[in-house]
């Protein structure tokens, strides 16, 4: 596979990683927020139990997710209707090699491999 595959490969899986820590998730699992404007949400997680913040923590972690899903939904729509390229150490990402970014992300979250070669056969 061209250098440029291998570089999109690495930037979609190194999404995947970011998508499943959420530093938001995990304080909220803790039970509360260190920042200096979260003295509302550390009194409303006081209230919960360990349950309550883990359904609330699973939520903020999906919220995440769907955030890094729709930025790069956004960029697909620029890369298609708006010609944009996305290049890496001078090398332009074939952004719709294999499924697309977003469903390449979904896909690789979910286990799913990158074939050898795209379907598009780029």
């Amino acid at each position: 596979m061209d250098k440029a595959a291998e570089l999109y490969k690495v930037l979609i899986d190194e999404l995947v990683k970011l998508s499943k820590h959420s530093v938001g998730a995990d304080n909220v699992r803790k039970g509360r927020v260190p920042a200096a404007d979260s003295e509302k949400i550390n009194r409303v997680l006081a209230k919960l139990s360990s349950a309550d913040r883990e359904v609330l923590a699973a939520f903020v972690a999906d919220e995440y997710f769907s955030g890094i899903f729709d930025v790069l939904d956004l960029l697909e729509w620029y890369i298609n209707c708006r010609d944009m390229k996305i290049s890496v150490d001078g090398e332009i990402l074939p952004t719709e090699k294999f499924e697309g970014m977003p469903n390449d992300l979904i896909g690789r979250r979910d286990g799913w491999e990158f074939p050898d070669d795209g379907p598009n056969n780029n």
